[in-house]
């Protein structure tokens, strides 16, 4: 394929900044956020810790069932429509959530409006779209957005907390609604269909008469069942199912482990953000180093350093050796973006959207249930030890299983599939 000098700047990077900014705004304060909400949630609501975390956890199954069905809507009809209705049905969501005042009315709003808004609005949605405009960099692509998304919860996690704490959760909820709607929701419109619609390769490269008729694009697009008949997808499912897992759970009860370590809730939110400040550098170094390299040994190299982090934070008597202990939870960070870039690596760019839908019911059981079992624990032993061992056994399974991922190879290309 020749490369053609241009002057303009791929469209493509368009999609990334439209991406980095959703989730730097907004998917950081829904994702990382509801950390800040759960104390003062439980304790306006008289909730247990268990109890807290049931929203969350259910929205996780539901996101699950809804993983397949969004992943070929995403596909068929594009992302900006999707994104459209998410973030205002999102927003819409936080500010009902704002007069929410029985457990019943706040799951009913979280589980039934959130939670299906935000299935469309955020990170699946804005991945489905890189992984279609980037072949090459990719990597780099999907880093540049997770990026964002970190760096987004390290200046506006602090910044919610100081909301909740002096505003009250209500109205910080309001707020978040608000701004959902009115600075989120309009980017929706900068994305375009795929790269092909505006006679473009993914990287930028043009297409040429002569190109038109090729298949070179689609040799490496598998269908979804094609897909499923390897061991590589459930290698990578099962990957994907544990450091999931325990991603979203720590990160649910962040604040909870770290008042129970000592820290006031304030402090826990300022070292969470200084956690995702510490990744942003680090995510992109990794999503260059990943393209140029390959991804399941640095993936390795990620997530065992996030499991011995949940260890060290377990043994951790002071905010210093707590915040040391976080530096290396960052791998968790970092391998977000590149566990996502490897489903485009291995099974293209048409089906992308539904391949890792088809992925979500299997991983959502997981991270529905240990919330859920996390909370249980403190509540029962008033303790965070369980979940933390428990969680850097399961982190440095999953980095083996990453590291043991090659692409697979088509079987009507007369080579089989490989793992």
């Amino acid at each position: 394929m020749k490369k053609i000098k241009r002057n303009k700047i791929f469209y493509g990077w368009y999609i990334v900044a439209a991406s980095s900014l959703n989730n730097g705004i907004a998917g950081s304060v829904h994702w990382k956020g509801f950390t800040v909400f759960f104390i003062p949630i439980s304790q306006s609501l008289g909730l247990s810790s268990a109890q807290t975390a049931i929203p969350f956890a259910l929205s996780r199954a539901e996101n699950g069932l809804l993983g397949p069905i969004t992943g070929w809507l995403l596909d068929k009809y594009g992302v900006k429509r999707l994104m459209l209705i998410g973030t205002f049905v999102t927003g819409i969501g936080y500010i009902l959530l704002s007069f929410a005042s029985t457990f019943m009315s706040f799951l009913i709003i979280y589980l039934f409006v959130i939670s299906l808004g935000s299935s469309t609005a955020f990170m699946q949605a804005s991945m489905a779209a890189i992984n279609k405009w980037f072949i090459r960099k990719r990597g780099i692509a999907m880093s540049i957005n997770n990026a964002a998304f970190r760096l987004g919860g390290a200046l506006l996690v602090p910044l919610l907390s100081i909301s909740v704490l002096n505003l009250g959760w209500e109205k910080s909820s309001m707020i978040v609604g608000i701004m959902i709607i009115v600075v989120i929701m309009p980017l929706s419109f900068i994305f375009k269909k795929s790269p092909e619609s505006i006679g473009l390769y993914p990287d930028g490269e043009k297409i040429t008469s002569k190109d038109k008729d090729s298949k070179i694009l689609s040799i490496d697009d598998w269908t979804t069942k094609d897909a499923m008949k390897t061991k590589v997808y459930w290698l990578l499912v099962l990957a994907t199912m544990f450091r999931i897992a325990v991603h979203g759970t720590i990160f649910l009860h962040f604040i909870p482990i770290l008042v129970w370590k000592g820290e006031t809730q304030q402090a826990s939110a300022n070292l969470i953000g200084l956690l995702a400040l510490f990744s942003v550098p680090l995510i992109i170094m990794f999503g260059w180093l990943g393209d140029k390299y390959g991804r399941p040994k640095l993936l390795l190299l990620c997530y065992t350093a996030a499991g011995l982090s949940l260890f060290f934070l377990n043994q951790a008597d002071s905010t210093t050796m707590i915040f040391l202990a976080l530096l290396l939870f960052s791998g968790s960070e970092i391998g977000s973006g590149m566990n996502w870039s490897l489903v485009g690596d291995f099974f293209g760019r048409e089906h992308y959207a539904t391949i890792r839908g088809s992925m979500a019911p299997i991983y959502n059981i997981a991270l529905f249930t240990m919330p859920i079992a996390a909370g249980w624990i403190k509540d029962t032993t008033d303790s965070y030890e369980i979940v933390l061992i428990s969680g850097s056994i399961m982190l440095i399974f999953s980095a083996i299983v990453f590291s043991l991922l090659k692409k697979p190879i088509k079987k009507n290309y007369g080579r089989g599939d490989r793992i």
